[in-house]
Parts: C-alpha cells; structure tokens; sequence
C-alpha cells in the first residue's frame, strides 16, 4: 500500500476501490481518529454508483451524533478485492480509517517524511 505525506503534511494512502458504475483510485488521509473503514466525499462516492446498506448513528469526537448513511464498497488491499462499509463526508478529502488497516502495521516518520505501511501475517 502506497503511502505519502502531502505538501500539507497530512499523512495520505492511495486507495483502488470500485463501485456499480466504475474503477477509480485517489488518495485518501490516514485518519487515526476515525474508527470506520472509509469516508468519501459525496461527489465520489455518487460517480461510482455504491449500494446503500443501512443507516447507523455515530459519535464524533466531539460528541456530537447523528445518523449516517452506510454504503458498500469493493477496496483493492494487497490485490485482493473485498467489500467494506462506507460513509459519507460533506469534505473534500477522502479519509481512510483504523478499520481499514486493522492488519498492517504503520510508522510515521514526521522528520524523513517517509510512512511505512506493513501488512501482519
């Protein structure tokens, strides 16, 4: 898995995903504050055409709730494809969450500006 920081110094993985409509990969902020799986913005998420699943509330860190629609998504990891659930953002950026890389080890390095992404065996 391919992983970067941005001029921003936002910590960012490349993500291949598709949905009913087509194939698109982008990059997406690794969000180790966000529990899911994946959040799109709401653009992407209707050019690929994903099927709803359910609608679930959720917690923000700041405490706040709501209810948030659920989508399913197939994500390319490791050139397996499998399904996960999706969540939409009202931002511009992509977030990928502590769910997605439940099985991979990461290291930050903020002076070499360098993240390794390790999967577990």
């Amino acid at each position: 898995m391919e992983a970067f920081f941005d001029q921003r110094k936002h910590p960012k993985v490349v993500l291949r995903v598709k949905g009913r409509k087509q194939v698109a990969q982008f990059e997406a902020i690794l969000d180790t504050g966000f529990d899911g799986y994946l959040s799109l913005p709401i653009n992407i998420a209707v050019s690929l055409g994903l099927e709803l699943i359910t609608v679930t509330q959720v917690e923000y860190a700041d405490g706040r709730t709501s209810q948030e629609l659920v989508f399913s998504i197939d994500i390319n990891l490791d050139g397996i494809w499998r399904s996960v659930p999706l969540t939409l953002t009202g931002g511009s950026e992509a977030l990928a969450g502590t769910a997605l890389l439940e099985n991979y080890s990461i290291n930050f390095n903020f002076p070499n500006q360098k993240i390794s992404i390790n999967k577990h065996k």
